[in-house]
């Protein structure tokens, strides 16, 4: 959407848009939300492959896998009707989503029955959480009309991890994760401006009333 101010032009994005971006985008490239060692790889779930976790006295290294679920933005004003832990403040977003975490666990000889054939095998064993994160929009200008907007992350919070030492380094990791998976998603002047006009930027990305806004001449 477009429209004169003050001789300046606007152009803006809804967060249902944005939304709709995460949406098409995850879904069509499902690798940049799934993350895994070659073991946990499959054909039905296309993952972005990453390196065992080599550890001494470890055959072959840990297998693990990620996958977080596709994300939904809220802009300020807050809309979760209190439910966020972290609430976007004037200039910020809100972003929830979920992470699945799955590691493959060695059998321990010595239990349940050392005879087990399965003894001393990788068994997987996963857990989700939730997860909310807070951060604001990027903007990338290259020149009038070319330019992308961008999603970055600055704090994250899971619920009812203790002790808090946990769910500090948890978080840390995650953050960085979910970052660098946000960081494929970029929207383009063009989509904002439906290629009515080129863009010169001179002021944003802001955020009001549900919407990411930039202002600039032509």
């Amino acid at each position: 959407m477009s429209l004169t101010e003050t001789e300046h032009v606007f152009a803006g994005v809804h967060e249902n848009g944005i939304n709709d971006l995460l949406t098409a985008f995850f879904t069509t490239r499902p690798r940049f939300i799934n993350y895994a060692t070659p073991a946990f790889v499959s054909p039905a779930v296309p993952a972005t492959v990453v390196p065992v976790i080599s550890f001494p006295g470890i055959p072959g290294g840990i297998e693990y896998a990620i996958s977080f679920s596709i994300p939904a933005v809220d802009l300020h004003p807050d809309s979760s009707g209190g439910a966020s832990p972290l609430p976007p403040g004037p200039g910020q977003l809100d972003l929830r989503t979920t992470v699945m975490l799955t590691v493959g666990c060695s059998r321990r000889a010595d239990r349940p029955n050392p005879d087990d054939p399965r003894a001393g095998s990788s068994v997987p064993i996963s857990t989700k959480l939730d997860l909310w994160a807070r951060g604001k929009p990027t903007v990338t200008y290259f020149g009038p009309g070319v330019g992308e907007i961008g999603l970055h992350i600055d704090d994250v919070e899971i619920v009812d991890i203790t002790p808090d030492s946990l769910e500090s380094v948890l978080e840390c990791i995650l953050r960085m994760m979910l970052q660098a998976a946000l960081a494929n998603v970029r929207l383009p002047f063009k989509a904002l401006t439906m290629g009515a006009f080129s863009l010169a930027l001179l002021r944003g990305p802001e955020i009001e009333d549900d919407q990411v806004k930039l202002y600039g001449d032509v």
